[in-house]
C-alpha cells in the first residue's frame, strides 16, 4: 500500500490572497475594513441610542395626551353637571314664583265662600287652583302639611310664637300663615307658622 501524500503546508499568505480573490478585497485593506466595520457599529449604537430617546419622548408626548384627553373629559362633566345645576336652579326659581299665585287663589275662594258668592265662582276658582296645582306637581312639588307638626326650621319659618298652656303644644306648629310646599324631599318654600311656646 502506497502512504498517502502529506498535505501541503498552510501558506497564510497564499490563503489571504486566495480569499482576497474571492472576496474581492485586497488583504492591504482589511485594516480599513475593520475601521469601516468598527464605524457602523458606532454609527448602529448612536442610531439605537437616538431611537430609544424618541421611543422616551413618544411616550412622554402619549402620556401629556392622555393627561390633556383625560381633564377635557374631566372639564365636559364639570360643565355639564354646572348646567344641570343651574337649570335646576332656574326651574326652581321658576316654581317658587308661582307659590304666590296658589296663595291668592286660596285667599279668593276663602273670601269667595265667606261673601256667601255663588257657588259656580268658588269651583271655578277652586279648579283654578287644581289645574295650576296639577301642573307643579309635574315638576314635583307637593304641599307640606305643617299644623300640629313638631317644628322643623329646614321645613318651617317661624313668624309668631303663640303661648301655649298644654305642655304638648310646646315646640308646634299651632296656626299657618303661609303654606309650606316641597320639591321632591326638599323644601321649596317654607311654611310661615306660628309655634306654641310654653310657659312653665
Amino acid at each position: 500500500m502506497v502512504p498517502d501524500p502529506e498535505p501541503p503546508a498552510f501558506d497564510a499568505v497564499a490563503a489571504a490572497k486566495e480569499l482576497g480573490d474571492l472576496t474581492g478585497t485586497d488583504p492591504a485593506h482589511a485594516a480599513s475594513d475593520d475601521d469601516y466595520a468598527a464605524g457602523l457599529e458606532s454609527d448602529i449604537e448612536e442610531l439605537t441610542n437616538l431611537l430609544a430617546q424618541k421611543d422616551v419622548q413618544l411616550q412622554r408626548a402619549n402620556d401629556r395626551a392622555d393627561q390633556a384627553h383625560a381633564e377635557i373629559e374631566a372639564a365636559r362633566k364639570r360643565l355639564a353637571n354646572e348646567s344641570a345645576k343651574e337649570l335646576e336652579q332656574r326651574t326652581r326659581k321658576l316654581l317658587e314664583s308661582l307659590l304666590p299665585v296658589i296663595d291668592d287663589l286660596d285667599r279668593a275662594i276663602a273670601a269667595a265662600r265667606t261673601h256667601a258668592e255663588s257657588a259656580d265662582v268658588v269651583q271655578g276658582l277652586e279648579l283654578v287652583r287644581r289645574s295650576l296645582f296639577s301642573q307643579l306637581g309635574r315638576f314635583g312639588v307637593t304641599h307640606a302639611p305643617a299644623l300640629g307638626e313638631k317644628f322643623d326650621p329646614q321645613r318651617h319659618e317661624a313668624v309668631a310664637l303663640v303661648p301655649v298652656t298644654d305642655r304638648a303644644q310646646d315646640g308646634r306648629v299651632i296656626d299657618v300663615m303661609r303654606e309650606g310646599y316641597l320639591i321632591g324631599e326638599d323644601t321649596l318654600r317654607p311654611a310661615g307658622v306660628a309655634v306654641g311656646k310654653h310657659g312653665g
